[in-house]
């Protein structure tokens, strides 16, 4: 939950579930609620099962994602607990063992997991420093409200180390006890911000390939391309202000500041995740290829070979400006942790779905040429890895993380520095 940014889920084991949430203000607690039909006495029952799950449903849509920023935060601040599935069950007591539905096998008192760890000892909690907010262990109770909003059954001289723990839960709740619907009305105004700020992001129009192509090469602005005026920052200039280098340093400053300074696309890859990135100094709108730590050594041998493939780059490849290791973590829902990107120019709309023309076909086939020429194979040449570039009007190819370099053909010498080196060795023929 998160890693995910929700506030509201469940988990379920096909029959009971257990209803869940993390508050924003205090995310090192973890509210649950055990829901169980077979312990229901009738379906005419307002508090069934699937009606607390259908309200979790409704709180849930009303509950606005939680950003990358406060993801990595919270994070950062909360500790790893271990555990295993035999110390867990050990815990139970046998008589609660032995009130198994018919139907339910995996908790068996035979049963042993298979993944768990014999040896397995359980230690306390981490010690905090005197300044660190205290870490309350999860509580069930009937609502997902802080503990001090709600009526208590406990009397208020109960002894215990809970009595000490629900103390300092309510001191956690203090600062939003006087306001709490008004304190999540402003967080929805800032994610409604927030959201119009993405939306704006999200709909600026990518840079040009021949844009970026004198970028990189220190060449001049391409008057084609939809950002040249922020480009030009007001001035009457004909050539890029910075260089590409400069252009990735500034987005890496901006992501390291700020995570959610870019926009995922589309879906994702088996080896990475593409996203929007936007140079709010000068304007520059290009595509950073995010992916793993554990990919990273896979997807960075593409920088290599679009270093060889130079200059295939703004014709049969896009233009690739470089790499950025992020400081910190996006967390993407089916690509995970996004901590590396390379970053280039957008290639255009996939092939895949486009019929295959005998025109296209040609291109394609011209822009694998090219880059065979330049001793790459891409070894795993399909539609899904060829875009079509429209201003161009040429077939990019992407995704290079599996091809071959092959032994480039050696530049042809001309027939009079031929003439002369055998001149000069005396290895002419008379």
């Amino acid at each position: 939950m998160i890693q995910e940014g929700l506030e509201y889920s469940y988990v379920t084991n096909g029959v009971a579930r257990i209803l869940l949430r993390v508050p924003y203000d205090d995310p090192s607690t973890l509210y649950y609620f055990f829901c169980d039909p077979n312990s229901e006495q009738s379906l005419q029952e307002p508090n069934t099962s699937i009606a607390r799950v259908l309200c979790l449903y409704l709180m849930a849509f009303h509950s606005p994602v939680r950003d990358q920023e406060w993801r990595n935060t919270v994070r950062s601040r909360l500790h790893l607990w271990t555990t295993s599935f035999d110390h867990a069950r050990s815990q139970i007591p046998k008589e609660v063992l032995q009130q198994i539905a018919p139907h339910s096998d995996s908790t068996n008192s035979e049963y042993v997991s298979p993944e768990s760890s014999s040896d397995y000892q359980p230690s306390s909690p981490p010690l905090e420093s005197p300044t660190a907010g205290r870490l309350m262990p999860a509580r069930s109770q009937a609502s997902c409200a802080p503990s001090d909003v709600r009526h208590r059954t406990q009397s208020p001289d109960s002894s215990g180390s809970d009595s000490n723990q629900a103390t300092g839960r309510k001191r956690s709740f203090s600062q939003v006890r006087s306001s709490p619907s008004a304190q999540r009305a402003a967080r929805q105004i800032e994610a409604a911000k927030d959201k119009g700020s993405h939306s704006k992001r999200h709909d600026a129009q990518f840079c040009t390939q021949r844009c970026l192509f004198g970028l990189q090469t220190g060449g001049i602005l391409d008057d084609s391309c939809p950002n040249m005026k922020l480009h030009r920052r007001g001035q009457d200039v004909m050539k890029h202000s910075i260089t590409s280098e400069d252009l990735v340093g500034l987005l890496k400053a901006q992501l390291d500041e700020n995570i959610d300074r870019c926009t995922p696309l589309g879906n994702c890859g088996a080896y990475g995740a593409p996203f929007k990135l936007i140079c709010d100094k000068y304007g520059y709108v290009v595509v950073g290829k995010g992916t793993t730590s554990g990919h990273w050594k896979e997807v960075s041998r593409e920088a290599q070979v679009y270093q060889v493939l130079r200059k295939a780059q703004a014709s049969a490849v896009p233009v690739f400006l470089g790499t950025i290791d992020l400081k910190k973590i996006y967390f993407l829902h089916g690509a995970g942790e996004i901590r590396h990107m390379l970053v280039m120019g957008w290639g255009g709309e996939s092939t895949a779905t486009m019929e295959l023309t005998p025109g296209l076909l040609k291109h394609i086939n011209k822009s694998n040429k090219e880059i065979e020429a330049l001793g790459i194979f891409h070894e795993d040449f399909r539609r899904d890895n060829i875009l079509w570039n429209e201003e161009l009007r040429r077939a990019l190819i992407i995704d290079f993380h599996r091809s071959t370099l092959k032994c480039r053909p050696a530049p042809k010498r001309s027939r009079a520095k031929t003439r002369f080196l055998r001149t000069e060795s005396g290895d002419v023929k008379r």
